[in-house]
């Protein structure tokens, strides 16, 4: 049996992926389907890449729950050929930086450099994305669609106290008392492992090997390229040895720079061209050598494991242990989630026991620990879980919901988040395109490439026409760089006071995502930079309306420096039992349905809210197929199998982007019906 890296990946997951995948090809084929398998792989990737993209400094799109939940859409094949981009840069970039003979193609796995290794009656094998050798060494290039954002974040330390949050450490300068210790360190355009060093101080050298665990993790987020990598390694140098050759092997994975920020130089093509600038390269390459080396116990104990259950595949009538393995509700999620979640064990889609708010972090006390063990336990449904259980205010108000078919609302903390808004109140959303390369000059890899916007403007409670008081701005061309006279669109639609400020509010879903690209416009274009950050600086958020956020923190502590007649600062001191009750308020959500699951996104509340209005059976009905059909603007080919020409992409975005503002408007008047 020929056990490749999709398959090693998959089949090692647990039992029951063999089982079924056995299941549904009985006949165990072993022409492997590498072209698919590559491709399913890649896709993940852009889906969580882009994932990120909307994760980053700048904060979620509006879609944060909708686009991103299971496994990448069709749609973003659409995107295969931006990943064949990457892999050709890194391919450039790698000729850069090494010598001898190369072996890739982006475009043909079958074209690429093969290894495989006999054992135990299966054969393992592996294609390398960037195979390079010379007399002295070989180098093995795994090309990943992802940044180093993940491996390079940063922890400093005051001491031994711990003084701002980060997933990994990026500065190896120690300024002001601060002790720094990177997991990895720059050499060049390569970051390299660092080495243990128990001189630092203790919080950061035990910070230091704890991160470092994250990369033996294949679940977690950083860990599982090196796994896939390490595979490569097995199988790699196994078969080096048995043909004889005893080069040291050299493991890079290649990914997109962060730091990298696009000067705008075109070929005589017209084509994008990436320089060297201020000594960046738009790849950079982790060396994983140590890692990789370190993960081959883990590798061997995986196969087997693998084999045993081979040679006697699992039960798929029976239960197994479901866990992070599962991937439920991630780019990576097992293609037989649902036979293990719903057929064996009736997990429903809507209203599971899993989708108590923070519930990961809320039954540790009955010895519940995650929602993997919840369900494990027998606790499918939301009314599975014993109401003694239930201690947070918000799992009670989700319950009775839920229960009861009733709906939760706070007028009080729902009047104050009004009272905040000076109208007019103008409704913005963007549409953005994050290409995994940067397209325009100023970008970086997957930065959100605004091309459209809509803006509803409501000058009074209520007093809004979705036709007439509605401005769209939507790119004209793919390829064409129309920020300019789109962030010049922006401000010359809003009002502004003699002093610069907004006359106004900027409203928008997710607001940081907004305020996000607003900042971006207003560093590439002085001349907008003071008005496009006059709107940043007065937005508030419908997901603040119905949910929650630090503004009713200030609200209750009002409300007992009024009551009791002491600045909060003194009574915090003084009476701290008597404001706890009234100030943990603030951290209850202003407003719940059981429709919501749990759930804020604008596609789960519009529905509740305002019924009538509805993204179903719309051309573009969400933020990925948005861009898709930006990016398909000039295709002859049919864009979700309606869309078939230009003109008909650019109304179908018309429509999208309109829905989208419009239908804050619809939920503001809704919830002022509620609480007037």
């Amino acid at each position: 049996m020929y056990i490749s890296k999709s398959r090693f990946i998959n089949w090692t997951r647990c039992p029951m992926y063999f089982a079924m995948e056995l299941k549904h090809n009985p006949t165990g084929k072993d022409d492997i389907e590498v072209e698919r398998e590559r491709r399913e792989e890649i896709l993940g990737e852009l889906a969580e890449s882009v994932k990120e993209s909307n994760m980053g400094d700048a904060g979620f799109s509006d879609e944060e729950d909708e686009q991103f939940d299971n496994a990448p859409s069709p749609e973003l094949e659409t995107l295969l050929p931006y990943y064949h981009q990457v892999e050709d840069e890194a391919l450039n970039v790698a000729k850069k930086c090494f010598h001898g003979t190369f072996i890739s193609d982006s475009r043909n796995v079958q074209k690429q450099k093969l290894f495989e290794y006999e054992r135990n009656g299966h054969t393992y094998r592996c294609y390398v994305d960037i195979y390079n050798e010379n007399e002295n060494e070989i180098n093995i290039i795994e090309v990943k669609a992802t940044t180093n954002r993940k491996y390079l974040y940063w922890i400093k330390y005051k001491g031994d106290k711990k003084e701002n949050k980060g997933l990994f450490f990026r500065n190896t300068n120690a300024r002001d008392g601060r002790i720094t210790y990177p997991l990895f360190v720059k050499k060049g355009n390569f970051w390299h492992l660092n080495t243990a060093d128990t001189t630092v101080s203790d919080v950061a050298f035990e910070t230091f090997k704890s991160k470092k665990e994250e990369l033996l993790n294949r679940q977690s987020k950083v860990g599982k390229y090196p796994h896939d990598l390490a595979f490569q390694r097995f199988v790699i140098e196994h078969a080096l040895r048995k043909a004889g050759d005893n080069r040291p092997v050299n493991y890079y994975l290649a990914v997109l720079n962060s730091e990298y920020v696009y000067d705008g130089a075109m070929d005589e093509n017209g084509q994008c061209v990436y320089n060297t600038i201020d000594g960046q390269e738009m790849i950079t390459f982790l060396n994983l050598n140590a890692i990789t080396e370190e993960y081959q116990t883990k590798i061997l104990e995986e196969i087997a494991y693998l084999e045993s259950y081979i040679s006697t595949p699992h039960d798929v009538t029976k239960k197994v242990e479901l866990g992070k393995h599962c991937a439920w509700g991630e780019n990576t999620e097992c293609i037989f989630w649902s036979h293990c979640f719903q057929k064996l064990r009736g997990v429903p889609d809507t209203n599971s026991a899993n989708k108590y708010l923070n519930s990961d972090q809320s039954f540790k006390a009955w010895g519940i620990k995650g929602k993997y063990q919840l369900i494990n336990e027998g606790y499918y449904k939301l009314d599975d879980v014993p109401l003694e259980w239930l201690k947070n205010k918000k799992h009670l108000i989700q319950r009775d919901c839920y229960d009861n078919g009733t709906e939760y609302v706070d007028e009080e903390k729902m009047k104050y988040w009004f009272d905040q808004l000076e109208y007019p109140i103008y409704h913005f959303d963007f549409e953005g395109f994050p290409c995994p390369l940067p397209r325009f000059e100023g970008e970086k890899p997957y930065t959100q490439s605004v091309f459209e916007f809509s803006l509803h403007i409501e000058r009074a409670p209520g007093v809004c026409d979705k036709e007439k008081d509605n401005f769209i701005f939507l790119s004209k061309e793919f390829h064409t760089d129309e920020r300019k006279e789109l962030a010049k669109a922006i401000v010359d639609h809003f009002e502004y006071n003699e002093d610069g400020s907004l006359k106004g509010t900027m409203l928008a879903q997710f607001t940081a995502y907004e305020k996000g690209r607003l900042e971006e416009l207003a560093a590439l274009y002085p001349e907008y930079s003071a008005k496009l950050l006059a709107i940043r600086d007065k937005s508030a958020d419908v997901l603040h309306l119905l949910r929650n956020n630090e503004m009713y923190e200030k609200m209750y502590k009002e409300k007992c420096e009024k009551k009791y007649g002491k600045p909060y600062e003194d009574l915090k001191k003084e009476m701290k039992k008597e404001i706890k009750e009234e100030t943990k308020k603030a951290k209850v959500f202003n407003y719940y349905h059981k429709d919501l699951s749990g759930s804020y996104s604008i596609k789960k509340t519009l529905p509740v809210l305002v019924p009538s209005l509805t993204y179903k059976g719309m051309d573009v009905g969400n933020g990925v197929q948005a861009y898709i059909a930006y990016i398909n603007y000039d295709s002859d080919q049919p864009t979700f199998n309606t869309l078939k020409t230009k003109t008909e992409r650019r109304e179908a975005l018309k429509r999208y982007c309109q829905q989208d503002t419009w239908a804050m408007v619809e939920i503001l008047r809704a919830v002022r019906e509620k609480i007037k």
